[in-house]
């Protein structure tokens, strides 16, 4: 999710530097009225920055809407020979490998986890559970409950292995067969992880771990929610293009309120479709919802799109003036990009407090980096927009807070290639 986060980010300050190069361009040209030498030096890169951002959009827009299609590819890749030595490989292995964690024999364990690596088809809850058996052996804490574990790991294998052999004999198969497959497969949201984090911690003997795990699994629900939000912007688009037509057919003015309320209308729709599909899969894959920890979830998604329609309809859009940097362009962008900037950094905040579950993991140093730093700029935004409103005599409170989150994101994005997550 951080990923995608960031490509959106840089892509927006890309295309708005270039916007800002392009207008101190055609300042320089219209000044003198004739190429200087500036001029001429710098005109060229234009192209150069406007080929650079569509070819960052193109990699964006494969990573969040086509991630499946490479996937895809190398799991059909490798389907012929999974269903002529793989499968029956990985049952006869996880068979042995459930006797020994019934009786608790650890060196047995060992080397059934030390012969991991000669095992080909190796889905995403497969190695979920060989890295819980190992964390486990490694910390001396009880793996008793890993043997239910494993035995649902083999049955989700034996399922997909079975429906991959009615395929092949043209029996019934679901629709949308094969991205499904790729889904269980590769996605650490699948229901096949899902499930198999459910079946983790005995409520007794791990009573810590299992209360934490409530907010790990919740965390796995809620980062299906963006596959929703797709059709909801679909639906809501041709919703409001239709109202929105009819009110401007009888006279009436869309104002801010009007399109602010798209975002709340997005995350309406995404969220009945989202609960409905988790009641729907809560039965078909004999799964918990903890809805008190995913409601907690679902309020501060809500207020992320709250976020943005108070972003749309209170940020004051920059006071133009004849100088080429306040142009009526650049201060309307100024205005989209803040918005972007500030909705991104919720999102940021939110994404990084789902992988503090996640992970398990608390590290002080990333908590402080990637939490409390982004709650600490947002805040000050907010407070410094919620003042730039009521000042109608200089633009100097609106720069510095969008100087401040614009560099903020700059920090953030060099530091994310050199500080892990």
């Amino acid at each position: 999710m951080k990923k995608i986060i960031y490509e959106i980010v840089f892509i927006t300050i890309m295309t708005f530097l270039y916007y800002i190069y392009s207008s101190w361009i055609d300042y320089l040209y219209d000044k003198s009225k004739v190429q200087t030498t500036l001029y001429q030096i710098f005109s060229p890169f234009k192209l150069l920055i406007l080929g650079s951002i569509f070819t960052i959009v193109y990699g964006a827009i494969k990573t969040i809407l086509f991630f499946n299609i490479k996937n895809l590819k190398d799991y059909k890749k490798n389907l012929r020979n999974n269903i002529l030595f793989e499968y029956d490989n990985v049952i006869k292995y996880l068979s042995v490998l459930k006797e020994n964690i019934k009786d608790q024999k650890i060196d047995k364990i060992k080397h059934n986890i030390k012969d991991y690596s000669s095992i080909k088809y190796r889905p995403v809850y497969l190695n979920l559970l060989i890295d819980e058996l190992a964390s486990r052996i490694l910390s001396n804490h009880d793996f008793s409950d890993l043997y239910q574990s494993c035995s649902l790991v083999m049955e989700n294998i034996n399922e997909t292995y079975k429906k991959e052999k009615d395929k092949l004999m043209h029996l019934k198969t679901e629709n949308m067969f094969d991205l499904k497959r790729v889904n269980e497969y590769y996605n650490k949201n699948s229901w096949f992880v899902i499930s198999f984090y459910l079946s983790l911690h005995n409520k007794d003997v791990h009573s810590h771990e299992y209360e934490v795990n409530k907010w790990k699994i919740t965390s796995l629900y809620i980062s299906r929610f963006s596959y929703f939000l797709y059709p909801a912007f679909i639906i809501s688009l041709i919703l409001y293009g239709a109202v929105g037509g009819m009110l401007y057919g009888i006279g009436v003015d869309l104002n801010k309120f009007f399109y602010g309320s798209f975002s709340l209308c997005v995350f309406l729709i995404s969220s009945l479709l989202f609960i409905f599909n988790l009641i729907y899969n809560r039965k078909k894959h004999s799964i918990k919802i903890f809805w008190g920890h995913l409601f907690v979830y679902l309020m501060f998604i809500c207020f992320i799109f709250i976020d943005i329609f108070l972003n749309i309809i209170l940020s004051p859009i920059m006071k133009s003036s004849s100088d080429w940097y306040e142009s009526e362009l650049i201060t309307f962008l100024c205005y989209i990009v803040y918005i972007v900037l500030s909705t991104m950094l919720l999102s940021y905040i939110f994404t990084s407090i789902l992988e503090v579950f996640e992970y398990k993991s608390f590290n002080v140093f990333n908590i402080i980096l990637n939490i409390a730093l982004p709650i600490i700029i947002f805040i000050e935004s907010s407070v410094l927009n919620y003042l730039s409103v009521h000042n109608e005599e200089t633009n100097k409170l609106y720069l510095i807070n969008f100087i401040i989150i614009f560099t903020y994101w700059i920090f953030s994005l060099i530091t994310s290639k050199f500080i892990s997550k």
